[in-house]
């Protein structure tokens, strides 16, 4: 355990760091009351992580650390980031107790890029409070954090973290592949949030959170009514951001350095048909007007988790086929949730052969996108959304054995599961404290994936 927590040290000084961001915020807008608290979180990653490295000794990970490490490192970053929720009271909350885990739910979710909400009133807080929030999505969606830890890495260990983060290499080498995340999403954020801007809305605090929500798929929101952004003109800037954020690195890579050609995979082009047809059959079911359902199925289907509705009224068949979205989720490689499309497609595409297995058929590989899977990939794809599936049904009934409506429990579950956010009121304040908890885990389980998290909390040998 010790060059985990050696290397949590690392990560934790890194956060430290960042926080750097939110406080100038906090300074633009004078808001003193806020830039106390966020420097005390930025002090805390710093001790914290000092007080990791001054104890432990950095050494190469292996998998099995690699998972323990990125799966505990959203537990503490969550705690940590806690401290301003905390401090500032943003849930008006006058049990200790109440208001920790309030807070631990609040920073979960951001930096789980999830976007479940307990503050009831957005704009009665700091900007830069709001800004921080939004600012813990790319730490946590965008893997920052991971990013930059990679370049203190070499060999068996960066191989190792980036099989545990899902990572595809767009170059020859790691790093200069996750150089090149850095200095694509700076230039989106810069660029989509001069664009609002320039649609009118000027508040820049405001302007770059939804920006960072957006292209994160996070979904929090800074503003208590986010209908003017769902208004044309600026709606249409939200919806890019949203597919932005759900599709895969390699198809921004490839456009970057104009590969035309092989940019448009067809998990991409799988995406779009399953939210055309999510359009068209809510649509069906739930006569909203048709930029605000494309909106909302673009909401559910990027994990981005926006919303101007009231789920809590729509039809349950409406609420089904936004469960199937949000489940599914966005493309793999990106900051979707979900299980991902290519694990949609695999399963799909493995059918056939299992039932040529059992006529005799036998069929060395399955290719999707141009990559192949062999038998141990089927069996750990079906595996995977066989136990995804599960842990979203268990939560699911547990929301329901402690009165909830079933269809309401499922859609919360696998909006906290895919990371999403979209809610129909299970999540709010008066929420049970083990509910809260359980969910805290689900949102986790949910942006590590389930695989790397059972591997971290069990013991099985290799």
């Amino acid at each position: 355990m010790r060059p985990v927590l050696a290397n949590m040290g690392l990560v934790l000084q890194l956060a430290g760091i960042l926080v750097a961001f939110p406080i100038g915020m906090g300074f633009i807008y004078n808001e003193n009351q806020a830039i106390i608290p966020l420097f005390v979180t930025s002090f805390a990653f710093f001790f914290f992580g000092f007080f990791l490295n001054a104890l432990s000794v950095r050494e190469e990970l292996d998998f099995r650390q690699s998972c323990i490490l990125l799966t505990g490192v959203f537990f503490v970053l969550g705690i940590l980031g806690a401290i301003p929720y905390f401090w500032l009271n943003a849930f008006n909350d006058s049990s200790i107790a109440g208001r920790f885990v309030n807070s631990f739910f609040e920073s979960v979710s951001g930096f789980t890029t999830t976007g479940f909400s307990l503050i009831t009133d957005p704009d009665a807080l700091p900007r830069s409070l709001m800004f921080y929030r939004s600012f813990t999505h790319l730490i946590g969606g965008l893997g920052v954090v991971f990013i930059l830890l990679a370049f203190f890495y070499s060999g068996k260990t960066l191989d190792n973290m980036s099989k545990v983060m899902n990572f595809m290499r767009v170059t020859d080498s790691i790093k200069k592949s996750l150089a090149s995340i850095l200095v694509v999403y700076t230039v989106y954020v810069i660029i989509f949030s001069a664009i609002i801007y320039v649609l009118g809305f000027t508040n820049i605090a405001n302007t770059i959170s939804v920006v960072l929500s957006s292209l994160m798929t996070g979904g929090f929101s800074p503003v208590a009514d986010f209908s003017p952004y769902t208004a044309f003109p600026a709606v249409l800037a939200v919806m890019v951001m949203m597919v932005f954020g759900a599709t895969s690195f390699f198809i921004h890579y490839r456009i970057i350095h104009r590969k035309f050609g092989s940019a448009f995979t067809k998990e991409f082009w799988m995406f779009i048909l399953i939210s055309a047809i999510g359009v068209i059959a809510i649509k069906a079911v739930y006569p909203l007007g048709i930029l605000s359902t494309v909106f909302h199925v673009l909401s559910a289907s990027t994990g981005t988790g926006f919303s101007t509705i009231n789920f809590s009224l729509i039809p349950e068949k409406a609420k089904l086929l936004y469960i199937a979205l949000i489940f599914l989720g966005g493309m793999g490689f990106s900051t979707a949730g979900g299980i991902k499309i290519f694990r949609l497609a695999l399963f799909l595409k493995s059918i056939p052969f299992a039932i040529g297995s059992l006529i005799g058929k036998e069929y060395e590989k399955i290719e999707f996108d141009g990559k192949d899977y062999d038998k141990k990939d089927i069996v750990i794809n079906l595996v995977f959304i066989l136990l995804s599936a599960a842990l979203v049904i268990v939560t699911g009934t547990l929301l329901y054995f402690s009165g909830f409506g079933l269809i309401d429990s499922m859609f919360e579950a696998a909006s906290a599961f895919a990371t999403t956010g979209l809610s129909v009121g299970i999540v709010s304040v008066a929420l049970a404290i083990h509910l809260k908890l359980a969910l805290i885990i689900l949102m986790v389980i949910g942006r590590v994936e389930i695989l790397p998290f059972l591997i971290t909390v069990t013991k099985i040998k290799g």
